[in-house]
């Protein structure tokens, strides 16, 4: 009788061609969702309005599942590669908005959205390599939770920019009485106002449970000794609070001073432009106990 890792390897080997397929059919998914987004956003046709979301819902549930299978087969949240890292950014922005078109009820956006998760998982999908020599930290579920909920929130902050941006070319186009075809079929300011909050406070309250469970897990292993150094200097971790407060000033002025819709989709967009500007810089030029490997 095989013992329990020998049962999990032949397992794991059973799997990997279920990864496979799903890892070539999912670019294939999200092209055919930006397919039926974009006659949804062209012609608003009514089948096109029903088949579309459901597609996407469909889409998110396959993402998840292929997440949890490359999870349990090489024992590790599958972000452990910038190339398993870019499938899971194309998953966190295709839950977010699934989740916003399903509570606010607009579908015209969708467009915007998984156009840019159906670039990232084409990259993943063609690059990634999955493995179980990793670290061991990566296999903590700790890690599994703080990885998985930073995503999230930056993939809703991404999506506040979008709205952000939108948002203020409508305005700009309105203002200049030259509103052309493409704005045409856009949401109204008071809509695209309501969607940039919504994805802001997704991303906000997600980016702050990241920060708080990161905290707490990083501190807990500097007390049994198993990493070195103060992650409160972290160069990722103070850019990551400084957005994160960012964010938290301007959900703070709409609640307290009714800061009005056009304010924070500048914010918001603004903020954006920070992140991946001090993202970079210290992905390319800064130490940070943020790499692994």
């Amino acid at each position: 009788m095989p013992g329990a890792n020998e049962r999990h390897k032949l397992a794991s080997i059973a799997v990997q061609p279920l990864l496979q397929l799903l890892n070539i059919l999912l670019p294939l998914g999200y092209l055919l969702a930006v397919i039926l987004y974009t006659s949804l956003y062209v012609t608003d046709a009514t089948w096109s309005s029903r088949l579309a979301p459901r597609f996407a819902q469909g889409l998110a549930l396959t993402h998840g599942a292929y997440l949890v299978l490359a999870g349990m087969t090489f024992e590790h949240v599958p972000v452990a590669s910038m190339w398993e890292g870019m499938t899971f950014v194309a998953f966190a922005l295709t839950v977010v908005y699934v989740g916003l078109e399903w509570r606010l009820g607009i579908r015209t956006t969708g467009v915007f959205l998984l156009a840019p998760a159906l670039v990232f998982q084409i990259l993943s999908s063609a690059f990634v390599t999955h493995t179980r020599e990793v670290e061991e930290i990566l296999r903590s579920s700790w890690f599994g939770v703080h990885v998985t909920s930073a995503l999230i929130g930056f993939a809703g902050l991404s999506i506040a920019a979008v709205y952000g941006a939108l948002y203020v070319l409508l305005y700009h186009s309105l203002k200049g009485s030259k509103v052309g075809l493409v704005f045409r079929r856009l949401p109204n300011l008071e809509v695209l106002g309501r969607l940039n909050w919504n994805a802001m406070v997704v991303g906000w309250l997600s980016l702050t449970l990241a920060i708080l469970v990161g905290i707490v897990w990083v501190a807990g292993l500097q007390s049994r000794g198993e990493i070195t150094g103060n992650f409160l200097a972290d160069p990722k971790f103070l850019s990551t609070v400084a957005i994160w407060a960012l964010y938290g000033l301007c959900l703070s002025g709409r609640l307290v001073f009714r800061w009005p819709s056009r304010r924070l989709a500048t914010i918001s967009l603004v903020s954006f432009v920070l992140m991946l500007c001090s993202t970079m810089v210290i992905t390319f030029f800064m130490e940070s106990f943020h790499r692994f490997g």
